[in-house]
């Protein structure tokens, strides 16, 4: 019972131990394993972390302070149950989807994941799903711009401190500045959009949230105080009220566009901009459309990218932004001469 109960706490211990360059103590594993169930004192834990990083590709960060433990960079992965081929290829099929969207070093650590992925699709057992990889892709809509480069410690303590729900104290340099500011941050959640990961968070003792860009992070260091968050917060809720869609204004619009042509407009029989939206087709070919939206920068570059295919007929206010960009427009490309 003694050697089934030492394999057990082992193996919840290889399971607690992070990939690099994130580490665990001994007194954090400690405190884990208690919490487990574990009867086991700080001597037994550093004993089985030395026997362990003989079977296991397990390093001892020297430079943190207490020591710390974690899975070496080139660590593979590995659980039980294995991968199921079906697991494997959407494992394949996500490496593809995430590249272009994730930053790199989060694409790095999932690199054991997918080179565990490959291994089973490449195996005699994964059957038909070998081809599936032959036959799946996916194309990104963006423009090709390159992933932003994101400090792994940073990104690491960032992490921990939201799923810790602790707070941090942060050097971070806003859009424009030359120097940073200091900051005390209570983590709210993580949102990717576009290549870029934002931390969602309040400032100190505050309660309005606001968006902090992960690559604009400079110096980060955890504090041993608890999070504070906003008791109606909810991250689903913030997002959905149009936070990441850059609002323009807090209430709603009716919007009027007219597109050059039915197959300018097809897009929007499919996915709809809003609920009550109404297509109504001209005797000379163009499309009107009717919804009621936010006015936002994302609505606005969104119509931008139709260029010259759709008008914008309202609300009035709407209707004058553009007009004032195209004179700009016309003043860069048509300069008085030409």
């Amino acid at each position: 019972m003694a050697k089934y109960d030492t394999f057990l706490r082992q193996w919840t211990m290889l399971r607690m131990i992070p990939r690099y360059p994130c580490h665990i103590n001994t007194r954090t594993l400690l405190e884990r394993l208690r919490a487990e169930g574990f009867r086991v004192d700080i001597r037994s834990i550093q004993r089985d972390l030395e026997a362990l990083s003989l079977l296991f590709p397990l390093d001892r960060d020297e430079n943190s302070k207490p020591h710390g433990w974690r899975w070496a960079m080139e660590a593979g992965s590995f659980d039980l149950p294995g991968m199921e081929p079906s697991a494997a290829l959407a494992f394949k099929v996500a490496e593809g989807f995430l590249s272009s969207r994730m930053p790199r070093e989060v694409m790095d650590a999932l690199q054991p994941h997918f080179r565990l992925a490959a291994g089973v699709l490449e195996s005699a057992s994964a059957g038909a799903f070998r081809c599936w990889t032959d036959k799946v892709r996916v194309i990104s809509g963006a423009a090709p711009l390159m992933p932003l480069k994101l400090d792994g410690e940073v990104r690491s303590t960032v992490y921990k401190a939201l799923f810790e729900e602790v707070r941090f104290h942060a050097h971070y340099l806003p859009r424009g500045q030359d120097n940073p500011d200091e900051y005390v941050v209570n983590p709210l959640g993580l949102v990717f959009r576009k290549g870029v990961v934002y931390l969602v968070a309040t400032l100190w003792d505050y309660d309005n949230v606001i968006q902090l860009a992960l690559h604009r992070f400079r110096k980060v260091a955890l504090l041993e105080e608890k999070a504070t968050v906003p008791d109606d917060f909810d991250l689903d809720a913030y997002i959905g009220q149009g936070e990441f869609s850059y609002p323009l204004s807090p209430k709603p619009m009716g919007l009027r566009l007219r597109f050059a042509g039915r197959a300018a407009a097809r897009s929007l029989e499919e996915t709809p901009l809003s609920g009550d939206q109404i297509l109504k087709p001209r005797a000379d070919g163009s499309v009107d459309v009717r919804a009621t939206v936010m006015d936002s920068l994302e609505l606005r570059w969104w119509l931008l990218g139709f260029g010259d295919s759709v008008e914008v007929l309202g609300p009035a206010r709407l209707r004058r932004a553009f007009q004032q960009m195209v004179r700009r427009l016309q003043a860069m490309y048509f300069p008085a001469g030409d």
